[in-house]
Formats: structure tokens, C-alpha cells, sequence
């Protein structure tokens, strides 16, 4: 009996319930989301939230900054975490005050952003611009010294192959031999 069943009853309609589901589908698919997405404000993008907040306690950046893009470039200059110069974040709630000034380095950080500004806006624009250089000159920034490090490394020059000097005075013969005459 049930193979009667399925041959003489289901086999006739599934031809019709296959039609009335691809009539169906379609269209609770494109049926609006129960909730409505929350509102921006007017003339905001519809791309990805980003958090906003104001800044406090900036005594060196300008209130306008993109503290989030400065703070990633400092930290990628110097290869450091946020916990280098900020306190650490409560282990508890996972939070920070960015704010405080308890670390030591952030007052350093400070010195060391004033002193890039002080280079890039005094004494670069003293310079004489070399032949052939056209546009803006290159600005100092964290990365000049840092390179990726906390503490910059010395640099050390590295050794000139003998007999190859650079311009300048002539080399002083050794006490014995004739004495080298300038020329």
C-alpha cells in the first residue's frame, strides 16, 4: 500500500509543491528584517561603525587629531603596545585609562613628539634646498630614529675600505717620511 501511495498521491503533487515553494522562497527572502537597522545621523557613510570619542588630557597633540591613526603610527615607529607609554589595562575589565599620566614614558612621549615638531617646523625649513630637489622635503618623524624599536639604535658608520677617503684634507704622512703637501 505505501508504495501505491507514493506512486499514485505524492508523485502527482510534488511537481506542485515544488512551484509553490519557488513561488514562496523568493519573496519571504526579499520580505523586510523585523527590526530596523538603527539610523545614523544625516549625511553619515553606511560603512562600518567606528568608535568616536573625544581625547582628554592632550597637552602636546591638537584636539582635533586622529588620536586612534596617531597612536597605531606611534606604536608601528616604535614597536611598541599601547602599555609602553599608557597604563596597563585593569586585568579585570579589560579597560584602560588612556587619560592618566602614571606612566613615566607618556610624559618621555611627550618630550619626543615636541621635539620631531621642533626639527620639521624650525630648523628643516633652514636648510638649503639641494639641486635638483623639488617639492616638500621628507618630515622627521618617530620612525627616522626608531625604526621599529624602542630605543634607537646607535649608529655606527660602517668602515671605508683603506686608501678610500672622502673630500676633505689630505692625509699626514707618518713622522720619519717626507711631509705630505697639501695640493
Amino acid at each position: 500500500m505505501t508504495r501505491l501511495l507514493r506512486r499514485f498521491v505524492l508523485w502527482p503533487t510534488l511537481p506542485l509543491l515544488s512551484a509553490g515553494l519557488l513561488l514562496v522562497l523568493p519573496a519571504a527572502a526579499q520580505s523586510a528584517p523585523s527590526t530596523p537597522p538603527a539610523e545614523g545621523a544625516p549625511g553619515q557613510s553606511a560603512g562600518p561603525a567606528r568608535r568616536v570619542f573625544k581625547p582628554k588630557n592632550l597637552k602636546v597633540l591638537p584636539e582635533n587629531t586622529d588620536i586612534i591613526k596617531v597612536m597605531r603610527g606611534f606604536e608601528a615607529a616604535l614597536g611598541v603596545e599601547c602599555e609602553y607609554c599608557h597604563t596597563a589595562a585593569d586585568p579585570v575589565t579589560h579597560r584602560g585609562d588612556r587619560a592618566s599620566d602614571a606612566n613615566p614614558m607618556k610624559d618621555q612621549a611627550r618630550v619626543m613628539i615636541q621635539m620631531t615638531d621642533d626639527l620639521n617646523k624650525k630648523y628643516l625649513p633652514l636648510l638649503a634646498k639641494l639641486p635638483g630637489e623639488d617639492g616638500d622635503r621628507t618630515v622627521i618623524g618617530c620612525g627616522t630614529c626608531h625604526r621599529g624599536e624602542k630605543h634607537p639604535p646607535a649608529f655606527v658608520a660602517p668602515p671605508r675600505p683603506e686608501g678610500q677617503r672622502g673630500p676633505g684634507r689630505p692625509t699626514i704622512a707618518p713622522p720619519g717620511n717626507a711631509p705630505a703637501t697639501p695640493q
